[in-house]
């Protein structure tokens, strides 16, 4: 029933990605941020994560894939997400 569209919407993501590796500048920018959070890291520093709406739910799990172990065991990196300034909307609920 819903197969063709469940298939168009996955070939978009797949070219969207596509498009997205082809341009070099988007490697060469996350390589940055990459550098950037390791050096951060290496001097004692964190990352301060924040977000409004539905990016406030990916500010949040950023900074749970930090402190905890992703994808293989390691000590927990230094992420903070504070939840005290959480959107209006959020605490009400």
């Amino acid at each position: 029933m819903y197969q063709d569209l469940i298939r168009n919407e996955l070939n978009e993501a797949a070219e969207t990605l596509a498009n997205f590796l082809q341009d070099e500048a988007n490697i060469h920018a996350i390589q940055r941020a990459a550098v950037l959070l390791a050096d951060s890291f290496k001097a004692g520093g964190k990352v301060l994560s924040c977000g409004n709406g539905g990016s406030h739910c990916d500010a949040m799990h950023f900074a749970e894939e930090l402190t905890g172990r992703y994808r293989e065991n390691r000590p927990g990196l230094p992420g903070h997400r504070d939840l005290r300034r959480q959107p209006p909307l959020l605490r009400e609920q």
